[in-house]
């Protein structure tokens, strides 16, 4: 349950980083936000785990609440013109083609190229807030590791049921 309510938190940061970025301009703020989700990223799994509370929909809920948190605040540095349209469409293509295989069963390993995609996305969100060459770099590595850790997520895919 708790791990789930931090899942799900990262859903409200997304909206209010969103707001703050694009209506406020206010990046010291989504900077702090910023640190709070990735906070609650690890603590979501840390928790899960730590009290075998590790299920099914937790993973999922997890794995769409980061998605959804780094597409919507990647749009709003997009409208502030500090994030390429290149680099948006390429970490959008990514996460939804993976979310479309998951939906549909299909589902390989996660494996540590992924978890440093994620730790990489959230740095360049950080980064993004103050200096934008730099985040724009950790976002082009991110990239990199988004499509090498696919590679070795859909090399052996395993269909579940359920």
């Amino acid at each position: 349950m708790v791990a789930s309510l931090l899942s799900l938190s990262r859903f409200i940061f997304a909206f209010l980083i969103f707001y703050e970025i694009l209506y406020q301009e206010n990046y010291y703020f989504a900077s702090f936000l910023i640190i709070l989700a990735s906070l609650s990223d690890f603590l979501d799994g840390f928790v899960a785990r730590h009290f075998e509370r590790e299920t099914p929909v937790g993973a999922q809920l997890d794995h769409i609440s980061d998605k959804v948190f780094v597409l919507l605040v990647l749009v709003a540095f997009f409208s502030k013109s500090r994030v390429e349209p290149i680099q948006l469409s390429l970490i959008a293509f990514r996460e939804i083609g993976i979310t479309f295989l998951r939906f549909y069963g299909f589902a390989g390993p996660v494996n540590v190229l992924g978890k440093l995609k994620t730790v990489t996305e959230f740095l360049a969100l950080f980064l993004l807030c103050f200096h934008p060459l730099l985040g724009n770099l950790f976002l082009w590595f991110a990239i990199f590791l988004a499509y090498i850790s696919a590679f070795f997520y859909l090399r052996r895919p395993v269909k579940v049921q359920f």
